[in-house]
């Protein structure tokens, strides 16, 4: 019987085991990447741990001490830090792997970079219309913002937006599953009162989108770290 303390550190294992392990194959040579992947994965953590810090301050989530090891920093639980590592590692391997497997796919940035407006505009729109809620106001605001910024500059017309999009839908597999075991256990519970209340499964709207604020980030900073080796 597994002690129930340990069942968010149990997820974030499981998330990072199989990409990790295969970071190594000869086929896939994930770790030579890992000089850019650690930069950003360091820059994006920390702003979303002090993002996570606030809302959790503001109670717009908690953490169910019941499933925790009990090690905070701040008022965060370290299962809830290594989350923004590992989550992220996960999403990058999946983003090397295609690229190392379809490079000879064309694609039309100019397509989607008109995609990425109607997406701006649909996440700007929900999040201003719900600026007095915390969760979703905040998270499809910036959201918007920040997509918007990178997809009319250099660093988005440099950026492959399909195999960006590709990967975030791809990504929502594992997604749903880590996602819906934090949710429905439940490890971190949320305020109703600053999201929408609309759940895949258990799973709040909201998270989909910080997940799309996540990957972007680091795909971003990739990139451009990437540049300066």
């Amino acid at each position: 019987m597994i002690n129930e303390h340990f069942y968010y550190l149990l997820i974030d294992i499981a998330c990072i085991s199989f990409p990790l392990i295969f970071s190594f194959h000869p086929a896939i040579q994930f770790y030579k990447e890992w000089i850019p992947i650690f930069k950003a994965l360091l820059i994006t953590a920390v702003v979303f741990i002090i993002w996570d810090e606030w809302f959790t301050v503001l109670k717009v989530w908690s953490f169910n001490p019941r499933y925790l090891t009990g090690y905070y920093i701040g008022h965060l639980p370290l299962e809830e830090i290594l989350f923004f590592f590992f989550i992220p590692y996960c999403l990058m391997f999946m983003y090397h792997c295609y690229s190392r497997y379809f490079t000879k796919i064309n694609y039309d940035n100019k397509a989607f970079r008109v995609f990425n407006l109607l997406a701006v505009i649909l996440l700007l729109s929900i999040g201003l219309i719900n600026i007095h809620k915390w969760y979703t106001g905040f998270t499809f605001t910036i959201t918007g913002i920040i997509l918007g910024c990178i997809s009319f500059t250099s660093a988005g017309k440099e950026n492959n937006w399909k195999r960006f999009w590709i990967i975030y839908l791809f990504g929502l597999i594992p997604f749903f599953i880590v996602n819906g075991l934090l949710t429905s256990i439940p490890i971190v519970q949320y305020n109703n009162l600053e999201n929408l209340s609309v759940r895949f499964f258990t799973i709040p709207v909201e998270d989909m989108v910080y997940n799309l604020l996540l990957f972007l980030s680091n795909v971003v900073l990739y990139h451009r770290f990437k540049k300066t080796i």
